[in-house]
């Protein structure tokens, strides 16, 4: 059980922090004019010492907002979370999940705290996180990191 719940907590935690990779200009919340992080990426992610690829769906809205949607079905929520800028092209984000046993009861939450820098083009981007597993009364149960990547998923339009 162990096992299978850090499993699906370093699934959620790598996918969650390969999302926020996206960015074109306008004014960014939080930081004043610049570019801000919006639009919906495919998120490919591994922990540290790992091998597994991770993929995940994230969503970023221009107001700082971040919803993803991990691979895992049951046991991890979606996450919710937000983002700043940092700098030129790079971005912070934070994103909860929380975790089910077998039976559906709530066993806990993760935070996963990411910095990500995505290209010139605002297609791609990577970085790295961090994410802090809790049990249901905020004691740190796990930690772990990792590093991610993501492609914006481009409209394409029917011949």
């Amino acid at each position: 059980m162990q096992f299978k719940f850090r499993s699906v907590v370093i699934l959620a935690a790598a996918i969650a922090a390969s999302g926020v990779v996206v960015a074109h200009l306008e004014s960014a919340p939080n930081s004043g004019n610049g570019q801000q992080l919006d639009g919906s990426w495919v998120v490919d992610a591994t922990v540290t010492g790992s091998g597994q690829l991770i993929k995940a769906l994230l969503t970023c809205t221009p107001n700082g907002e971040v919803i993803e949607t991990p691979s895992v079905a049951t046991a991890v929520s979606t996450g919710h979370g937000g983002w700043i800028r940092l700098g030129n092209s790079e971005f912070a984000l934070t994103v909860v999940y929380l975790h089910r046993d077998d039976n559906g009861a709530l066993i806990g939450t993760s935070k996963v705290k990411s910095d990500f820098k995505v290209n010139q083009n605002f297609t791609e981007g990577s970085g790295r996180f961090e994410t802090t597993v809790f049990d249901l009364n905020g004691n740190v149960v796990d930690t772990f990191a990792g590093f991610a990547q993501a492609k914006r998923i481009q409209p394409e339009a029917l011949p």
